[in-house]
């Protein structure tokens, strides 16, 4: 572990699981920030005992024991997933230049926070590099010779930006809506596969016909219209663990996937700035974009292709 003071900011994003919360919280606790903001969507008025466990969920904030300069943003009306979610990052970057957010289902390696410290500081003024993500898809299978990659995938469980980049956040997508025509063009420049590009036009499509209540996919907007790349680790460094969300009705393959912690005194990342595309596909592959996919064809196949050794 590294031993470096941790100072970066965190945003912890609740609601009214109070078991994960607990989870999420007891690895912030070991990690002891200075600065921890907390926010929290208030209850909905159609669920009988959304109340109680909203507010049980809130109680964490009795178990900060160390110093700590704490803010909580806790709404009385529930604004929706969408809203609470993209306002409550908002409000984080309006007090700090750069931070971790963590949702509440969101389980961190130890080494999760010091690889965003390190890389936060590391890339804070390169313009290309618009996010670090905890969460790998590759089930800590592939090794190379960096711990690192630069990715056009966006992955949000678990994950650190700059206040640079939120700025240029749009929850409406007013972008999409003006210069849609001109945004497919760069779409198929971008992704050049027929299928991810539909892929992200349904889903852009979808917020601003409002059929679906998100802010993930529009941050995904604004990483790919700009440009930009995820930094992602190698291993997988989130579990989650919440069976059951706003937009899952059930565990899929990539619940409770396991971790692999970093060695961060010998971390390291790709000389060139440039997007690894042979990994990219694979991503794209396991969540199922491109299509077809099996986990039989993809430890077989994909990796076998692209020159990987397997380890474990």
């Amino acid at each position: 572990m590294d031993k470096r003071e941790f100072k970066t900011p965190i945003l912890f994003l609740i609601f009214n699981r109070p078991d994960t919360t607990q989870k999420v919280f007891d690895q912030i606790k070991r990690i002891k920030p200075k600065k921890l903001f907390i926010a929290a969507d208030g209850p909905r008025d159609n669920v009988l005992d959304d109340y109680e466990k909203c507010m049980f969920s809130r109680r964490i904030i009795d178990q900060i024991d160390w110093e700590c300069e704490v803010k909580t943003l806790f709404r009385e009306k529930n604004l929706g997933c969408g809203m609470a979610i993209s306002s409550a990052i908002s409000w984080f970057f309006d007090n700090v230049e750069e931070g971790i957010i963590l949702e509440d289902d969101c389980v961190p390696d130890m080494t999760f926070f010091y690889f965003c410290q390190i890389l936060l500081e590391k890339y804070r003024f390169e313009k290309r590099v618009m996010m670090i993500t905890g969460t790998s898809y590759f089930f800590n299978k592939v090794k190379k010779d960096y711990d690192y990659f630069f990715s056009k995938y966006y992955a949000i469980w678990g994950w650190a930006t700059w206040k640079r980049v939120w700025k240029k956040y749009d929850f409406e997508l007013n972008d999409w809506k003006q210069s849609k025509y001109q945004r497919m063009k760069e779409l198929k420049q971008i992704f050049r596969k027929a299928s991810i590009v539909e892929y992200w036009k349904g889903n852009f499509d979808a917020i601003v016909n409002k059929r679906i209540d998100a802010w993930g996919l529009q941050w995904c907007y604004t990483c790919i219209f700009n440009n930009g790349f995820s930094i992602t680790p190698l291993y997988n460094l989130i579990s989650n663990i919440g069976k059951v969300g706003v937009h899952t009705k059930s565990p899929g393959p990539f619940f409770r996937m396991p971790i692999k912690s970093l060695n961060l005194h010998s971390l390291c990342g790709p000389d060139v700035l440039k997007e690894n595309r042979l990994l990219d596909k694979i991503i794209y592959k396991k969540v199922g974009v491109i299509k077809p996919f099996s986990f039989k064809n993809f430890s077989k196949n994909i990796l076998r292709k692209v020159y990987f050794s397997l380890r474990g």
